[in-house]
């Protein structure tokens, strides 16, 4: 099949460019003399081929989602705290089962990443994926999962910022690490959609230089009066988007007096999400790490 795409794209390209010099030279004197429509119908050739290129990956990415799905069930966390619901694959035991869903995850990953790669993100569709990513890690509210249910499940809590069962009740209570501020670095953004929750309060910084920015505001008010004191912060990058498609990159160190650099982490992710008519949904955490 890639052999056919390719012969048919080399095609492509010698029908637009010419071949040797006696014909690039006779396609030159008709394109002279038809003027403007040569050049409107190669640019119209190029398009249809690129959007039989997109849509052929886009058909291959909807199958892999479809074996995916297939596989997966749900663990029972019960109801208690609000633990929302996390996708599990109980028939996949064996390392090679579990190396053959964690391949079909990374060939949806990379379909996409190579498709979407220098994607804008100046767009309202990016702009919503990115608030609902903070509202996830902020601990403010969660993702739907991607699926075929016509009751979506919410996600898990991430960032260890879900609430606890209290050990001497029955409530719960507000998780350890959660804090009253989330601070966010978003190099590919210039502005960031707020949740409107009053608490936590989410703080942002943006553009290319949005971590060091962190890192000087930090050590000017904090760090240089005490240099063990910890500048925590949320980088979401990278982040591509393609086709109702997007990968997104999250990490969360956690430096010593806003200088000292790579000393300890709080974990991260590669988010794979779908969007579902307007709403962006979860469909695999391609990967993890922890602290």
């Amino acid at each position: 099949m890639r052999c056919a795409r390719l012969r048919a794209a080399l095609l492509l390209i010698a029908a637009i460019f010419g071949g040797p010099l006696a014909v690039r030279a006779q396609t030159k004197a008709v394109a002279t003399a038809k003027g403007k429509s040569v050049t409107r119908d190669s640019a119209s050739a190029i398009r249809a081929f690129l959007e039989a290129d997109d849509s052929y990956y886009e058909a291959r990415v909807l199958a892999a989602r479809a074996q995916y799905l297939k596989r997966a069930a749900w663990a029972n966390l019960g109801d208690r705290c609000n633990p929302g619901s996390l996708r599990v694959f109980p028939a996949d035991t064996s390392p090679a089962q579990r190396d053959s869903l964690q391949q079909l995850a990374e060939q949806m990953e990379s379909t996409v990443l190579a498709r979407g790669v220098g994607s804008r993100l100046d767009t309202p569709d990016a702009r919503a994926l990115l608030r609902v990513i903070v509202g996830w890690e902020a601990g403010v509210d969660r993702p739907r999962w991607d699926g075929y249910e016509k009751v979506p499940r919410s996600a898990i809590a991430t960032g260890l910022t879900g609430e606890v069962p209290d050990p001497r009740g029955t409530g719960c209570l507000k998780s350890p690490t959660a804090a009253d501020t989330v601070t966010f670095v978003v190099p590919g953004f210039a502005v960031m959609d707020f949740p409107s929750a009053s608490t936590p309060r989410v703080k942002g910084y943006f553009g290319a230089l949005a971590q060091q920015h962190a890192r000087d505001e930090f050590f000017a008010a904090v760090g240089r009066k005490d240099v063990t004191a910890e500048l925590s912060y949320i980088l979401v990058a990278p982040m591509v988007i393609w086709r109702g498609w997007a990968l997104v990159g999250v990490d969360r160190p956690r430096e010593k007096g806003g200088v000292e650099i790579g000393v300890a982490s709080n974990g991260g992710a590669v988010y794979l999400m779908h969007r579902n008519g307007v709403e962006w949904r979860l469909l695999s955490v391609v990967r993890s790490w922890g602290s």
